[in-house]
């Protein structure tokens, strides 16, 4: 492991550990205790999404080991993102359970409006806009070097499938982003939906991968 990955490790559980203390003080009575148990959906939801975030990087990482300058320039700026990121999407997560649950499950950040729903929704999905961004611009990065790494067919398509993933989940934010502040005064707030069509990116993906593979195995039995 570089210094460069250790300091994101790092940064990844002290993001995860914010999350923790942002549930609320150790429960003191039975009622405390339902209430904290109430918490738990969202800041599940909230720690799925870090840790996608930071088992790409970690997988990018372990395959392919680039330690230059833009690459620790762009794992530095990851880091950063993800610092700032981690309160709205404990925000957004919140609010979503507690819409859904008919306010069973609680959240201390309310809002008086539909469009003030959609700034927030506007404000996470900028935030995992620019870090699909800085995804995709690593494994760019190491798309640019396949020569230099002497990356193998397989490295190689996988690396097109992280690229169409996470040029996919750029775009679909960005849309999010778009949608809820044009209609921020209307139907903003349902911006969100976007996110339904994630899914078939991953589908897309990796038919995309089977395709790939089933070429190059072809072209080997034809050599």
């Amino acid at each position: 492991m570089t210094r460069i990955e250790v300091f994101s490790d790092a940064a990844f559980a002290f993001a995860v550990t914010m999350l923790v203390i942002s549930l609320s003080t150790i429960p003191e009575n039975y009622e405390e205790l339902l209430a904290a148990t109430r918490r738990v959906p969202s800041f599940t939801a909230s720690f799925a999404v870090m840790m996608l975030i930071w088992v790409t990087h970690r997988r990018w990482s372990q395959r392919f080991g680039l330690d230059d300058g833009v690459s620790t320039f762009l794992t530095l700026l990851l880091v950063l993102v993800v610092l700032i990121y981690v309160y709205p999407l404990k925000l957004i997560m919140d609010l979503m359970f507690y819409a859904f649950s008919q306010s069973l499950f609680p959240s201390d950040f309310l809002v008086s409006n539909t469009a003030q729903v959609a700034v927030l929704v506007a404000i996470f999905s900028a935030g995992f806009f620019l870090i699909a961004l800085i995804q995709l611009g690593l494994h760019l990065r190491v798309a640019s070097k396949t020569d230099e790494l002497c990356l193998n067919q397989l490295e190689q398509v996988l690396i097109n499938k992280e690229i169409f993933v996470w040029g996919g989940q750029a775009i679909l934010a960005f849309l999010v982003v778009l949608m809820a502040l044009i209609f921020r005064s209307s139907l903003g707030y349902l911006a969100g939906i976007v996110y339904s069509l994630t899914p078939l990116i991953f589908l897309l993906a990796s038919l995309r991968t089977r395709s790939e593979l089933r070429n190059n195995l072809c072209e080997d039995i034809e050599e």
